[in-house]
Order: structure tokens, then C-alpha cells, then sequence
């Protein structure tokens, strides 16, 4: 398949690829954790009400943890200012692995994706700018699917995982 997908505008019901160039885009991934944060305090007429214990950047962030097999490692992906995302078991993206397989299939786990069905379902989060032209991030994986629609590529970090070896 063709990864180096145009920035131009969508063709209708056309979904197209481009690449997500990562330092884990043709590992194997696990998908271990997700937080989503968007707010640490909400303020009511009567009090404001806050979170105490919270670890995470309160900015519509979101930030999933996966295990890299051919690392041996933990990839850390923090998503800032998220407009939308979704966590799919891989069975739920049949559109995708359609059109996928009709350009030869996807050899990369770290992806951009534009023109699916939910694009088509909820247009509005693309709006505003908050997917330059009209693709979300995707990180696949051989059970979930991570989808996330922002306006900046997330920041994959990497850091040592506990590796076990069997007896």
C-alpha cells in the first residue's frame, strides 16, 4: 500500500492511507492501558469539585500504554487536545481492512486514515482544523485498535519493560 498519502482534500467514499512514520510503525503492538483526561476540576454553582489524585495532563489528553514484542518494551503515546478516539476490537474496522487489502494490505502498526465510516458518522470532529487534512492517527494492533482524532501527531516514547522469561 501506498503510506505517503496526499494532504490534499478526501475523496468521498474513498478511504486513503498515509503514513505515520514512528519509531514502533512496524512492531507488533499490545495495547495494555488507556487514560483519557478532560477536565481535573468542574466548578458548580454551589462548590467546585476537583480530582486530587490526578497523575495526567488535564488538557483533553490522552495518554495509552502498549508493549512493543520486538523491543521488549513499553511505548508510551500521549494524544494532546483530543477532539475524538475510539478503542476497537481489530474485527471492528472491517472498512479499513477492506480498503487496505485492495491496495496490498498494511505492513505498518502506526498509521493515517481518512475517508472510513467514522469519518462519515461523525464528520463534525474533523472540523476545525483538528485532523490536518481530514486524517486521524491509528495504532493498530492484532486484538485493539487505537483511533484518534487530533491536530498534532501523538509523542511516542519508549521505556524499559519487565521482560520474564518462561522456565
Amino acid at each position: 500500500m501506498d503510506m505517503d498519502g496526499a494532504e490534499g482534500e478526501a475523496t468521498p467514499g474513498l478511504i486513503e492511507f498515509a503514513r505515520w512514520e514512528t519509531v514502533v510503525e512496524r512492531d507488533e503492538l499490545t495495547l495494555t492501558g488507556l487514560t483519557y483526561v478532560c477536565a481535573d476540576t468542574v466548578t458548580y454553582p454551589e462548590a467546585e469539585l476537583a480530582v486530587s489524585d490526578l497523575k495526567y495532563d488535564p488538557s483533553y489528553a490522552l495518554q495509552a500504554r502498549f508493549l512493543s514484542r520486538q523491543k521488549q518494551a513499553i511505548v508510551n503515546v500521549t494524544a494532546r487536545n483530543v477532539r475524538a478516539f475510539r478503542v476497537l476490537d481489530e474485527g471492528g474496522l472491517v472498512d479499513i481492512w477492506t480498503a487496505a487489502r485492495q491496495e496490498g494490505g498494511i505492513s505498518h502498526s502506526t498509521f493515517r486514515v481518512r475517508g472510513h465510516g467514522w469519518q462519515t458518522e461523525s464528520e463534525l470532529e474533523w472540523l476545525m482544523e483538528d485532523a490536518p487534512g481530514g486524517y486521524s492517527y491509528l495504532i493498530a494492533t492484532p486484538w485493539q485498535c487505537l483511533e484518534l482524532v487530533c491536530r498534532n501527531p501523538p509523542e511516542i516514547e519508549i521505556a524499559p519493560a519487565i521482560i520474564r522469561l518462561p522456565h
